[in-house]
Order: structure tokens, then sequence, then C-alpha cells
């Protein structure tokens, strides 16, 4: 920041790093900015710091536009969409979403979170099983305690939602 303060990119690392340390209105004034520094800028980051911060319709606005003006967006954008309509409980408008960036990018385990825990939500229990055992077998220390968005909510009901999601999903504790 002291570098360039008028880069835009700067500030998205910016609001990235405030949102873990849970200083998120100071976050989503850095993503603020950096749309204000540049107009045409999107990045799927914006959507992970709008999420945590309690702005999942936000998110999903933003996250639209970036796919829609980026065709060659990476697999984390439909993610990060997929994971503001899970907040949302928009489920079956989270899962094609979901499909695609597993399809793209089959070794993204949080991909494979986010689905089982979409898949649990809608009570798809074969499906669920599914992604579960596949982001096991890419990530086979993970656990609910230790997820890594989990702690950083700014509302509690979202923590919860999450939690909720991964342990119907049947993640280990």
């Amino acid at each position: 920041m002291r570098l360039s303060p008028a880069l835009p990119e700067a500030h998205i690392a910016l609001g990235q790093a405030l949102t873990f340390l849970r200083q998120h209105q100071a976050a989503v004034a850095a993503v603020e900015r950096a749309i204000t520094l540049n107009r045409n800028l999107t990045s799927f980051r914006f959507s992970y710091i709008l999420v945590l911060a309690g702005e999942a319709v936000r998110a999903v606005e933003l996250l639209t536009s970036h796919m829609r003006l980026d065709p060659f967006y990476q697999p984390n954008a439909p993610v990060a969409l997929a994971y503001a309509y899970y907040m949302l409980r928009r489920y079956e408008e989270a899962m094609p979403l979901l499909l695609e960036a597993a399809a793209r990018a089959p070794k993204m385990a949080h991909c494979r979170y986010v689905l089982a825990m979409t898949y649990a939500q809608m009570g798809r229990q074969d499906e669920t099983a599914e992604h579960v055992a596949q982001a096991l077998r890419l990530e086979p220390w993970y656990k609910i305690s230790n997820s890594l968005t989990a702690g950083y909510f700014l509302r509690t009901q979202d923590r919860e939602h999450l939690v909720d999601g991964l342990r119907k999903a049947g993640f280990p504790e």
C-alpha cells in the first residue's frame, strides 16, 4: 500500500488480510476503494470478503457481474458465487455453479466441501457422501474445527450455517 496506494489489487489484498483479522468493516471499505480506483475491476476475491462480512447478497451481485465480464474466469469464481448462494440458503442456484467448478478443477477441495454441504442441506445423502469422500481424499487432514473460514464470519448465524452444513455432510469434527 505504501508503494502504490492507487493500485486496486493492493486494496483487494488488504481487504483479504483485514477479513482474517476480523476487521470486516475495513475489509469491505478496501473492496469499495478498489472498485472506486478501477470501475472495470472484478475479482472473485470480493465475494469471500463480502460473505464473511455478512453481505452475501452484494457478493452475488459482484460475482455475477465478474463472471459476465470475464468469460475466462477462474474455477474459483463459480465456487465463490455458489458459496454466497449457500449462505443465502439458495442451494438450487448454487448447484450448477459447483458442478461446473468441479468439472473444471476436479482437485479443488474447497469446491468439494461446498458441494457436500449444499447436497446435505438439500437432503441428497448419496451425492453428499461422494463429495465428502472426494474432499477427504484431497485433504485427509480436514476437520470442521480447522475450517479456514468458520472462525472469520462477522455474524454468528452465518458461522453456524456453515458448520451445520459441514456436520450434516458428515465431515469429521
